[in-house]
């Protein structure tokens, strides 16, 4: 069968995996499979389950809703889960809420346990499987004003919206249905990440219980006396803290945290801490390497990772690490004598499940020629890695794919960085083709061994695409990832730009006099930047970017946080250097013909960054537009309604087409239209 260059419209067909869990016996996987409903514009999610030693994938449920979360009782009878089934549909781009179920693990009727009204989130099964704890919010029944009444700094958060007035708690509930769930905490601050002791008396959570805990990312582990009795403090407010686990005896809990050395820069390591008290001890800080999720891709946002788990002798730690563009299974020593890395593919692990015995895990991973796939992964080496699912095999086999090609160079200060380059899918030997630079946003993200369906499609357009992991990427280390600290736009735009000019002497089919550049979040900040500092570029794509630091400081959901570290202090410290650093300071130098694509509903950079940026190049008459999505978050590249994010993959193909495939004095395009779209 001969193969076809991928489309827009692939997207709509994929299949996504996420969120593997054994059974308690490890003989049989849950895990979540999402697809693309095309007649109502968003995704549904049921559960699938696959015997681990071999047999048939059978989807488990099924319907008009998005299931998720799937959690094992503890004698593998009973699947817990969220669901938005039952629940009303709410305005376009607003979530419709979860509720728990739980169904018998050899099919059945699911049954409602916990309804929207708590909105419930990160259930955990408590050791007998007769009850369950969850986080959740105190229901309330009396009708409320839609008036925002604001008294605290984190009013709002990208994705969820503003924030109800209710903070989020531990709650218990019975199994059997006889009663209402049961508030084990109470107070002003918010709740996170319950985890069970083996004997059931106690919860671990994470929060922050002080009157700042708006102002800063510090939440520390506590143990809950399940049945009444004084909460107790673990871990000493250092740093943030997630993802408390038991070891098996119930003597110690693993977690996922930091210092707060570089704030969002620092390593997330894997730490341990005695259940009686003491000073918690740093696993990994000698690795140097950060024990989390950090690969950007427009296939999945915000993964349920899984870890840090307990193998069953309570020896070793199992963990996801950031290594490079990779991310590894790494086996963590519980007595501090390191860390081994058990699997060293080279790609992007998203999702852990390890069996009850310990003997083996699943990983959900990609690379750049799968979306995502489930593998089942050995822990004692002796054998091979077997995989579970090809759920886009039908698709694969029909495109042609363009296989990304990794050099290094040197960056600015001779530092080693890493990109990569993807040639057009069509390539012919001495031609030369149009090139993207992309960069990637965090800036504390990276690239990686991942699947990208933009840039796949870029290549199936006819252009080269390059990128590269500048300072401040995750995975090579505390220091380069902290080397963004009070410079934006400084070393980590010479990197970028070292890297462009290092793919032009390597690769002779890069057409220098046709380039592009496009980038998110950071990435679109550092396109704002280049293109106020360089002229080189024949075109430019801004994505969700950021154009005014000063604005962008009050307007976000996190930005206000940038002055503790990230930046030299707050704009009323450091006025000049905000300004300085931002690229609308130098938007009188902007020559580039510029797209702008922001989400109305952007939280993170708010859409009144795009909106200056804009007003200033019309007022200049510089060649710009602005495409504005409503009911969008700022993930629209990976979650956002499937119609939404295939006009901006349009919007994205035809403005560089129209700008890099022939001479810009050429491109004739229609005026812009006020409240509508171009």
């Amino acid at each position: 069968m001969s193969k076809r260059k991928i489309t827009i419209d692939d997207l709509l067909a994929l299949k996504w995996v996420s969120d593997p869990q054994l059974s308690p016996v490890g003989s049989r996987l849950v895990f979540v499979q999402t697809v693309v409903d095309r007649d109502a514009d968003t995704y549904r999610s049921h559960l699938w389950v696959v015997p681990v030693d071999g047999g048939a994938l059978r989807q488990f449920t099924a319907g008009e809703h998005r299931d998720s979360l799937p959690r094992w009782s503890p004698d593998g009878r009973r699947i817990a889960f969220l669901s938005d089934r039952g629940t009303a549909k709410p305005d376009p781009g607003v979530k419709r809420p979860k509720q728990i179920f739980v169904i018998p693990a050899d099919g059945g009727e699911a049954r409602l346990l916990v309804p929207a009204a708590y909105h419930p989130s990160d259930l955990s099964w408590a050791p007998d499987g007769r009850s369950l704890a969850f986080v959740g919010k105190p229901a309330r029944d009396e009708p409320h004003s839609d008036v925002k009444v604001i008294t605290r700094v984190r009013y709002k958060h990208d994705g969820e919206g503003f924030w109800d007035g209710r903070y989020k708690h531990l709650f218990r509930v019975s199994i059997d249905g006889d009663g209402s769930p049961q508030q084990l905490t109470s107070g002003d601050f918010d709740h996170a990440d319950p985890a069970w002791s083996p004997d059931g008396r106690h919860l671990a959570c994470v929060t922050n219980r002080t009157e700042e805990a708006d102002f800063t990312n510090v939440t520390d582990v506590w143990i809950i006396p399940v049945d009444g009795g004084e909460a107790r403090q673990l871990t000493g407010s250092i740093g943030p803290s997630s993802s408390p686990t038991w070891s098996p005896d119930g003597r110690a809990i693993a977690y996922y945290g930091h210092d707060n050395a570089c704030m969002n820069a620092t390593n997330t390591d894997v730490w341990i801490a005695s259940a009686g008290g003491g000073d918690p001890v740093n696993l990994t800080a000698a690795a140097d390497r950060s024990f989390e999720h950090h690969i950007i891709t427009d296939m999945r946002a915000h993964p349920e990772i899984g870890g840090p788990v307990w193998s069953a002798d309570g020896q070793r730690i199992f963990a996801i690490v950031a290594e490079g563009a990779m991310n590894q299974l790494a086996a963590v020593d519980a007595r501090g004598a390191g860390v081994t890395v058990l699997i060293s593919g080279r790609r992007e692990i998203f999702g852990l499940a390890i069996g009850g015995s310990g003997d083996r895990a699943v990983v959900a991973a990609s690379d750049p020629a799968t979306p995502g796939d489930l593998w089942v992964v050995p822990l004692d080496g002796r054998a091979a890695e077997r995989r579970l699912t090809q759920v886009n095999q039908a698709i694969l086999d029909q495109v042609i794919l363009s296989v990304p090609e990794r050099f290094t160079y040197q960056g600015a200060d001779d530092w080693p960085v890493e990109g990569w380059v993807m040639r057009p899918v069509e390539f012919r030997d001495g031609a030369r083709y149009p090139t993207v630079l992309q960069i990637h946003g965090g800036p504390h993200g990276a690239y990686g061994e991942a699947f990208f369906h933009e840039f796949q499609l870029l290549a199936a357009e006819g252009f080269a695409v390059v990128y590269t992991n500048p300072r401040g990427s995750q995975g090579y280390g505390q220091q380069f990832t902290a080397a963004t600290h009070h410079d934006w736009g400084g070393k980590d735009c010479e990197d970028i730009l070292r890297g462009l000019d290092q793919a032009i002497a390597r690769f002779p089919f890069i057409d220098p006099d046709r380039l592009g550049v496009a980038g998110g979040s950071y990435g679109g900040f550092m396109t704002n930047w280049v293109i106020g500092h360089t002229d080189r570029f024949k075109a430019a794509v801004s994505m969700r970017s950021i154009s005014n630091n000063l604005s962008q400081w009050g307007t976000s959901d996190l930005a206000f946080m940038k002055g503790f570290w990230e930046f030299p202090g707050d704009p009323w410290d450091a006025p000049t250097w905000y300004w300085e650093r931002s690229p609308l300071a130098y938007v009188e130098r902007i020559t580039t013909p510029l797209l702008i694509l922001h989400s109305e509903q952007d939280l993170r950079c708010p859409i009144e960054e795009a909106e200056q940026l804009f007003a200033a190049l019309r007022k200049l008459r510089r060649d710009v537009v602005f495409v504005r999505f409503p009911n969008e978050s700022h993930d629209l590249s990976r979650i956002g309604q499937p119609r939404h994010r295939v006009e901006r993959l349009h919007w994205i193909v035809k403005w560089l087409a129209d700008h890099l495939r022939q001479p810009a004095a050429a491109v004739v395009r229609e005026p812009a239209v006020a409240g509508g779209t171009e």
